[in-house]
Protein backbone atom coordinates (compact mmCIF):
# COMPACT_ATOMS: atom_id res chain seq x y z
CA UNK A 1 0.00 0.00 0.00
CA UNK A 2 1.60 3.06 -1.28
CA UNK A 3 1.23 6.62 1.27
CA UNK A 4 -1.43 7.88 -1.02
CA UNK A 5 -3.27 4.65 0.09
CA UNK A 6 -2.63 4.94 3.39
CA UNK A 7 -3.66 8.77 3.70
CA UNK A 8 -6.83 7.65 1.74
CA UNK A 9 -7.79 5.24 4.14
CA UNK A 10 -7.35 7.21 7.09
CA UNK A 11 -9.03 9.71 6.00
CA UNK A 12 -11.92 7.64 5.18
CA UNK A 13 -11.61 6.31 9.10
CA UNK A 14 -11.45 9.53 10.40
CA UNK A 15 -15.26 10.83 8.61
CA UNK A 16 -16.74 7.74 9.94
CA UNK A 17 -15.67 8.11 12.85
CA UNK A 18 -16.45 11.96 13.51
CA UNK A 19 -20.21 11.10 11.44
CA UNK A 20 -20.75 8.50 13.60
CA UNK A 21 -19.28 10.63 16.75
CA UNK A 22 -17.89 6.15 17.65
CA UNK A 23 -14.75 8.03 19.16
CA UNK A 24 -17.32 9.80 21.91
CA UNK A 25 -18.54 6.00 23.37
CA UNK A 26 -14.44 5.04 22.99
CA UNK A 27 -13.23 7.87 25.98
CA UNK A 28 -13.20 6.24 29.27
CA UNK A 29 -15.79 7.52 31.47
CA UNK A 30 -13.16 10.39 33.69
CA UNK A 31 -13.00 11.91 29.71
CA UNK A 32 -16.63 12.19 28.94
CA UNK A 33 -17.11 15.64 29.65
CA UNK A 34 -18.63 17.56 27.09
CA UNK A 35 -15.70 19.92 26.79
CA UNK A 36 -13.21 16.62 26.45
CA UNK A 37 -15.62 16.06 23.79
CA UNK A 38 -15.48 18.67 21.60
CA UNK A 39 -11.64 19.05 22.27
CA UNK A 40 -11.21 15.31 20.79
CA UNK A 41 -13.82 16.42 17.68
CA UNK A 42 -11.49 19.39 17.23
CA UNK A 43 -8.83 17.17 17.29
CA UNK A 44 -10.14 14.52 13.97
CA UNK A 45 -11.05 17.28 12.41
CA UNK A 46 -7.58 18.70 12.22
CA UNK A 47 -6.11 15.56 11.23
CA UNK A 48 -8.91 15.20 9.11
CA UNK A 49 -7.71 18.62 7.55
CA UNK A 50 -3.56 17.43 7.70
CA UNK A 51 -5.21 14.55 5.55
CA UNK A 52 -6.80 16.63 2.85
CA UNK A 53 -4.14 18.75 2.59
CA UNK A 54 -1.19 16.00 1.64
CA UNK A 55 -3.99 14.43 -0.60
CA UNK A 56 -4.49 17.68 -2.46
CA UNK A 57 -0.77 16.87 -3.41
CA UNK A 58 -2.04 14.12 -5.25
CA UNK A 59 -4.98 15.48 -6.58
CA UNK A 60 -4.60 19.15 -6.94
CA UNK A 61 -7.86 19.41 -9.05
CA UNK A 62 -10.10 18.26 -6.75
CA UNK A 63 -10.09 20.58 -3.74
CA UNK A 64 -11.96 18.88 -0.62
Amino acid sequence: MNEQDKLLVKKNELEQLIRNNQWSRDMSGYASHPADMTSHLEILNIELERINDALAQYYPEQLN
